[in-house]
């Protein structure tokens, strides 16, 4: 709001000052200067704008360090994309907010934009989340905090890939829930109920976390996290891997996947909200 009402004072300083240079009286003619008067009136807007659109910049600085030291409960809360700092009843961290796709409210718990952070990481890496927590960084959130977000209450998952051609792909599901270290993060997660993407993140048997150097997929003799450099819910590695490499490995044919839309998405984003 107060970007807006600077930007229209801008606007009406303009025209006034434009205005006034035009009703000038007497003789509007190169010869008593009036020219030169208009020039320098229209240099005074131009000076009076950049100086409003530098208070703008500030303005939006300081908002956006007020809002990434904001604490909140939850993201259903806030009216701005941004970084917050969520409170939970142990312990307070930040996270990212989405108050703008599907209706807002999604609290951002992956995201891969740039390939420049590895997903390749071990159990601890993926239970304490790795990467920096920002509205333009690749990070993991972490296990814990996931478990510990979606056991208070009712959640629901959004997930959004881009493939390799550039098409955007999306999937709504209702029911999401990460259970404790304990159960070793099992996966609790209905089918796509919205979105061109077909399935779900896991097979829907209660999946357990599987990372490089922990192996819970249902496959004997086969690590599905070590085969393809990531931790996540496998099943028997076919069906969906968003944490897998960003780039297409050589050896298996595949990076971030989800079946029948891509086998190496430049983008991939999973956000939960509170029903």
């Amino acid at each position: 709001r107060i970007v807006m009402n600077l930007l229209v004072a801008a606007l009406l300083i303009a025209l006034s000052t434009a205005g006034h240079a035009l009703d000038l009286g007497g003789d509007k003619t190169p010869q008593n200067g009036s020219f030169e008067m208009l020039e320098n009136r229209l240099e005074d807007v131009e000076n009076s704008i950049l100086n409003l659109l530098n208070q703008r910049l500030m303005l939006e600085q300081l908002l956006s360090k007020q809002t990434k030291n904001r604490i909140i409960q939850g993201c259903d809360e806030v009216d701005s994309s941004g970084r917050y700092r969520l409170r939970l009843p142990s312990t307070t961290f930040g996270v990212i907010c989405d108050a703008r796709s599907f209706d807002g409210g999604w609290l951002v718990i992956q995201q891969r934009l740039s390939g420049k952070l590895s997903f390749d990481r071990d159990w601890d890496g993926y239970r304490d989340g790795f990467g920096i927590v920002g509205s333009a960084s690749d990070f993991w959130l972490g296990l814990e905090k996931i478990h510990q977000i979606t056991s208070g209450g009712d959640f629901e998952l959004a997930v959004e890939l881009r493939n390799e051609i550039g098409t955007y792909g999306f999937a709504l599901h209702s029911a999401f829930n990460v259970a404790g270290e304990d159960e070793l993060y099992r996966l609790t997660c209905s089918g796509t109920e919205a979105g061109n993407l077909d399935g779900r993140i896991g097979a829907g048997h209660g999946e357990l976390f599987t990372t490089r150097d922990l192996d819970f997929d249902k496959l004997e003799d086969v690590n599905c996290g070590e085969v393809y450099g990531s931790g996540w819910w496998f099943y028997d590695c076919n069906n969906v891997n968003l944490n897998g490499p960003y780039k297409k490995d050589n050896a298996t044919g595949r990076g971030i996947y989800w079946r029948g839309f891509t086998d190496a998405a430049t983008y991939s984003r999973m956000m939960i909200r509170r029903k």
